[in-house]
């Protein structure tokens, strides 16, 4: 897909990728600017916060980090599985610029994604509702890896498509 150079499918490794591909377009002289996105439920490697002190100590201000806060990873509930806590205060505490905002909000999360701050890498924290708009996954953790049925999909898609009319009025 254009624009999308790496997908990392190990949880944990986007970060670290991320900070080597702005690393280099730092060092070549580009003005380009990486994105990751992540899940919260990625939190918990520790490859994460390695790329997160890395990001810092050199100053990437051409990557943003953006964080799914949807509260559910594969096995349930992030903060049964490992708690997350405040990853703002957390990524605040390895030298990141954070910015939280309503996932969902497009009026919210696009100033959000152009948040920079000079000498910073950026987090945005995406507070979002996993599924949100489905009577059928709305906030239930085995729709990370689950199929829908026929019967399901197309109820699944109505929900949608009506959240979507929701966001657009």
């Amino acid at each position: 897909i254009p624009g999308i150079e790496i997908a990392t499918g190990a949880l944990g490794h986007g970060l670290s990728a991320a900070v080597g591909m702005a690393l280099a377009l730092k060092m070549d002289g580009s003005t380009a600017h990486v994105y990751c996105l992540m899940g919260d439920g990625e939190q918990a490697e520790g490859s994460v916060w390695e790329a997160a002190m890395a990001a810092a100590k050199y100053g990437l201000d051409n990557l943003t980090a953006i964080v799914d806060r949807n509260r559910l990873q594969i096995s349930g509930c992030t903060e049964d599985v490992m708690p997350c806590g405040d990853l703002a205060d957390k990524y605040q505490a390895f030298g990141w610029n954070t910015v939280v905002c309503d996932g969902h909000a497009f009026d919210e999360l696009l100033p959000a994604l152009q948040a920079r701050a000079a000498g910073l890498p950026t987090v945005v924290i995406a507070e979002t509702v996993k599924g949100r708009g489905s009577p059928v996954m709305e906030n239930i953790a085995e729709w990370h890896h689950q199929i829908p049925t026929a019967a399901e999909y197309e109820v699944i898609k109505a929900g949608l498509l009506q959240t979507v009319k929701e966001m657009s009025a």
